[in-house]
C-alpha cells in the first residue's frame, strides 16, 4: 500500500484530503506542522509527499531545499497543492524537484490521475 504525506497547516484541508486518500485506498499521515516533516518523513517513509506552499514559518519551498541540501528525501514525489497560480512559482517548483503543481481548488478525481500517474506510471508496451 502506498503511504502519503500531506503538509498543510489547514487542518480542516488535511482532514478532507486524509478522508478522500484513505478512501482511494492509500495510508495517510497529516501533518500541519512543517517544522516536523524530517520527523514524520523518517517514521511514516512516504510514497509521495503533497505540501501546500505557503504555510507560517516554513513554505514548501523550504521543506523541498532543505532536503536538496542535506542530500536527503530526493527520491520521493512531491505534489506542490496550493493556493497560488503563478507560472514563475511553477517553474520554480519543477525546478526544486517538485513533480507537479496543482493550483486549489482541485477535483478530487484530478488529485487522483496525478497520484496515480505518479506512483504507477503508465508503462509504455510499443
Amino acid at each position: 500500500m502506498s503511504k502519503i504525506l500531506i503538509i498543510d497547516d489547514n487542518k480542516d484541508f488535511l482532514e478532507m484530503m486524509e478522508s478522500f486518500l484513505i478512501e482511494e485506498g492509500y495510508e495517510v499521515k497529516t501533518l500541519s506542522d512543517p517544522n516536523r516533516t524530517e520527523a514524520y518523513m523518517d517514521e511514516f517513509k512516504p510514497s509521495l509527499m503533497i505540501i501546500d506552499v505557503f504555510m507560517p514559518e516554513r513554505s514548501g519551498f523550504n521543506i523541498i531545499e532543505d532536503f536538496s541540501k542535506k542530500g536527503i528525501y530526493q527520491d520521493i514525489p512531491k505534489i506542490f497543492l496550493t493556493g497560488l497560480d503563478d507560472d514563475i512559482e511553477k517553474m520554480t517548483a519543477k525546478g526544486i524537484g517538485v513533480n507537479e503543481y496543482i493550483t486549489k481548488p482541485v477535483m478530487p478525481s484530478e488529485l487522483s490521475k496525478v497520484i496515480g500517474d505518479i506512483l504507477n506510471p503508465p508503462v509504455d508496451v510499443a
